[in-house]
């Protein structure tokens, strides 16, 4: 047997704060309690759930549970029957390469599944107190040790083959397997490194890798108790956050004094939005928008319709209608929207709400009621009012930010609100179908409830990656969601991200060169080019944002000017930017001027009408037919404010600032 060393000091993860941990047990009453430290049935003092953050724990669903259940089944054999159907279960989702639960039975945690992309299929691993859970089960993948390994197995020793009793014949390299001894008893849970029939042909070496020691089974008594039960136990905190939630929304109207509106999804958390906000203005002022993407899973789109009878606002329901057309297109010029690549919300999303609250509020701001929370991620934990950059005539409000996911379904469970079906086929989010956010998980779920929609889905992404000779698994291992891979999935799969590097189909700014010089004139001087043919018909109006723009259809190039720089651009895509002599010319002058040129080219020839410039525009002076912009060049005052609301600025083409920063840095100005 292998030497005990002393066992290392582990480093901490970086593990995300979204928020404190809301979720206590009263062991005694067998009850999950929002908020509170005291047991509302036996009036004992209780302590939090020890979780992984970010503690956005919910309901598991009967789906959810059946799966478990078969995962435990398919890990240890079909006779360890840890679970049953009628135990509450709750699921605490967190930070993996995919999609990872910690399943919290009871109120203590029995361990992971994970989605694991290098096989497409959920993994299980117990920790100590659910390995404990199966003493007294006929269990499968199990290895049993000698009588004196037991001691280093459980500080952490490593399973070697000299200390090896006997082995289930069935194990895999790979699998997660209990370690048993001669009683059977469970003692520590292991990853094997040997297929079992090697073990057989070696004397020595490594069996398998002990992850962890079981706990001492202790027989404990679960009172089972329905979630109906559990509503009625946690009611007095939910009319507390009910109330809070009410207080704040009243507050936001009268600050504000502007009209109400509730972005509604389709999603739990926007359902729980509106129920409170038609609570708060009963005399019914208000508005529900509903943005039907054209990529909306059709059950959301039929629960949208059929919430509004059944909650009594359907006159006052607004389905903004966008055809799938404006996706499918996006997605054929700049490739699959990514998690760091979202053009899919911008044009799909975004304009269409911008469109909807400038023509019903006549051009005035409204305040959104939003189904947003904390625990979602980093950028929603920030604040619970907001402004997006893209819509600047809303005003996000979100009156559920501090609760988790379980106060969310306790709060719809307690009104007995209808909520969206496809929660009920093991959906844990509901969005677009084709959302880069999704995990793959997600997707897997999609393969089966919706097949029709998910090899659309795939064969344009497989499409893509041939038309960019990108490697096998682009699609299967979840890539095609992310133009810069996360270090931690390919680490995972042990990807050469030299692979994934593509050339682009859109226009570029393939080359620039800053020169300085001491001519009096002219003292600084740009070229460059573009990495294709411009359409010069199509850039001309555009132009006029970046200065005076005269089309010489002769020569075939344009010359824009302006007070303190000239441009020309001609048709295959070279440009000339020159600076007049100025007392104030700063690098910071010549890099706006850059860009706002650059841009502008890049937004004229790559427009797909979503008008979301329009809408930035307070003058007016933008307009969009046939994917061409017209600037009214009596009304503009080249603010240049429009190109913050442009996607094709802000996300396909965000790199672009970075290149003219470095280019300007590395140019000594005399």
């Amino acid at each position: 047997m292998e030497k005990i060393q002393p066992s290392k000091k582990r480093k901490k993860k970086n593990i995300p704060y979204l928020g404190p941990n809301l979720l206590f047990y009263c062991y005694d009453c067998s009850l999950p309690i929002i908020s509170s430290n005291t047991c509302p049935i036996c009036d004992n003092k209780v302590n939090l759930v020890p979780l992984t953050p970010p503690y956005d724990v919910r309901p598991s669903t009967p789906y959810e549970t059946s799966e478990i259940i078969e995962l435990i089944k398919a890990t240890f054999g079909n006779n360890t029957d840890i679970i049953q159907m009628d135990d509450v279960l709750l699921l605490n989702h967190t930070g993996s390469e995919d999609h990872m639960d910690e399943i919290i039975f009871y109120g203590k945690s029995i361990g992971t599944r994970r989605y694991d992309l290098t096989s497409n299929s959920w993994i299980l691993k117990l920790n100590g107190y659910g390995l404990s859970l199966l003493n007294g089960k006929k269990i499968n993948k199990w290895v049993m040790i000698d009588d004196g390994a037991i001691e280093y197995i459980i500080k952490g020793a490593s399973v070697l083959i000299p200390g090896i009793i006997d082995a289930d014949k069935n194990i895999k390299i790979g699998n997660y397997i209990a370690i048993i001894d001669k009683k059977h008893k469970v003692i520590a849970g292991g990853i094997a490194r040997l297929d079992d029939t090697e073990r057989k042909e070696k004397k020595k070496g490594v069996y398998a890798k002990t992850y962890q020691a079981a706990d001492e089974y202790v027989q404990i008594h679960h009172t089972k108790r329905s979630w109906k039960d559990i509503v009625k136990w946690n009611e007095q905190e939910l009319m507390r956050l009910e109330k809070k939630a009410l207080f704040f929304i009243q507050k936001i109207i009268d600050d504000l004094e502007l009209p109400v509106m509730v972005s509604y999804s389709g999603g739990k958390d926007s359902l729980v939005t509106l129920d409170l906000v038609k609570q708060a203005l009963p005399d019914g002022n208000y508005d529900v928008l509903f943005v039907d993407t054209g990529i909306e899973f059709p059950e959301t789109v039929n629960y949208v319709k059929e919430s509004s009878r059944k909650l009594g606002f359907e006159d006052k329901l607004i389905i903004e209608q966008v055809s799938s057309k404006v996706f499918w297109d996006a997605f054929e010029k700049f490739g699959p929207p990514g998690r760091d690549f979202r053009h899919c919300c911008k044009f799909a999303k975004l304009a269409p709400i911008q469109r909807v609250i400038d023509k019903l509020y006549q051009g005035g701001q409204c305040v959104s009621f939003v189904g947003q929370r904390r625990y979602e991620s980093f950028r929603r934990a920030i604040t619970d009012i907001w402004q997006n950059q893209y819509i600047p005539n809303q005003i996000n409000v979100s009156p559920i930010q501090n609760w988790n996911a379980l106060m969310i379904w306790l709060y719809i469970y307690w009104k007995d609100l209808p909520y969206n079906p496809l929660y009920d086929t093991g959906y844990e989010r509901i969005g677009c179908w084709v959302c880069p956010s999704s995990d793959m998980a997600q997707f897997k779920i999609l393969e089966n409830s919706h097949p029709k929609l998910y090899t659309k889905l795939r064969a344009a992404v497989e499409k893509w990656k041939e038309e960019k000779n990108l490697p096998n698994g682009f699609w299967e291992h979840g890539l095609w969601r992310f133009k810069q891979i996360p270090k931690k999935i390919s680490n995972v799969l042990s990807l050469n991200l030299n692979d994934f590097k593509t050339t682009s189909k859109q226009n570029e700014l393939s080359f620039m060169e800053i020169e300085s010089s001491d001519c009096i004139t002219n003292p600084v001087t740009v070229i460059g080019s573009f990495s294709s043919r411009i359409n010069l018909d199509t850039v001309s109006s555009a132009l006029i944002m970046v200065g005076k723009a005269q089309f010489n259809r002769k020569l075939n190039f344009i010359r824009v000017s302006s007070k303190k720089f000239a441009v020309i651009l001609y048709h295959d895509g070279a440009f000339k930017i020159i600076f007049r002599k100025q007392d104030n010319l700063t690098k910071y002058g010549i890099q706006n001027a850059i860009e706002n040129f650059i841009y502008t080219v890049l937004r004229a020839v790559e427009c797909i009408n979503c008008e979301l410039c329009v809408g930035k525009c307070k003058l007016k002076a933008i307009s969009i037919s046939n994917n061409i912009i017209f600037v009214d060049k009596k009304k503009c005052t080249k603010c240049n404010l429009c190109a913050e609301a442009c996607p094709i600025v802000t996300i396909v083409h965000r790199k672009v600032k970075e290149t003219i920063k470095q280019t300007l840095k590395e140019t000594k100005l005399q």
